[in-house]
């Protein structure tokens, strides 16, 4: 019988899969990508997300995609400490998964939107990868997790003020890095 429930997580989750699946290609580090497909880290990141679904609080507008970059961040964190390490699943949790990612990869775009779409976040992936460590976490914190700047400033240990500073190079840098590639196509 479906669960209602479930079904809304589908749902919520297939809304922020793209967003979600760029975060992860952001935040595994070159060490961890020659070991880890972030596409495997979604399906992970989809798993944990469901199985906690339940303590999920709905606080507000963007705390469902915050709190599944949180779930992320935290297998990325159990991927890099265990990275040859493979999890079993059960085949039909396995397969109820690779249904809804396909549904997601499907899409409901044409071919040439979602082909752009995917160049788009090539090059946005890129141009993160390209910052400075620093610069590029509170870029994510920021624009991904939706963290506020104090919130910023406490998780790092500065002030706000160094944090807006970062924020403001790091989308400097960013801007330029995606200008320039768009002049070459």
């Amino acid at each position: 019988m479906p669960d209602p429930a479930l079904d809304a997580f589908d749902t919520r989750f297939a809304d922020a899969a793209e967003r979600l699946h760029l975060f992860l290609r952001v935040r595994t580090g070159q060490a961890l990508r020659a070991h880890e497909d972030s596409f495997d880290l979604l399906q992970e990141t989809y798993l944990a997300a469901r199985k906690a679904f339940g303590g999920f609080e709905d606080r507000g507008d963007g705390a469902f995609v915050r709190w599944l970059c949180r779930i992320a961040e935290n297998c990325v964190r159990a991927r890099a400490d265990h990275h040859g390490a493979q999890k079993r699943r059960p085949p039909a949790e396995l397969e109820r998964v690779s249904q809804l990612l396909s549904r997601i990869a499907a899409g409901t775009l044409g071919p040439a939107t979602r082909a752009e779409r995917q160049e788009q976040r090539e090059r946005l992936a890129s141009g993160l990868a390209q910052l400075p460590r620093e610069e590029r976490e509170v870029f994510v914190m920021r624009h991904f997790e939706g963290l506020e700047l104090d919130a910023i400033a406490s998780r790092i240990g500065s002030s706000a003020t160094s944090v807006r500073r970062l924020l403001g190079r790091a989308s400097l840098r960013l801007g330029e890095q995606l200008a320039g590639r768009g002049e070459q196509s």
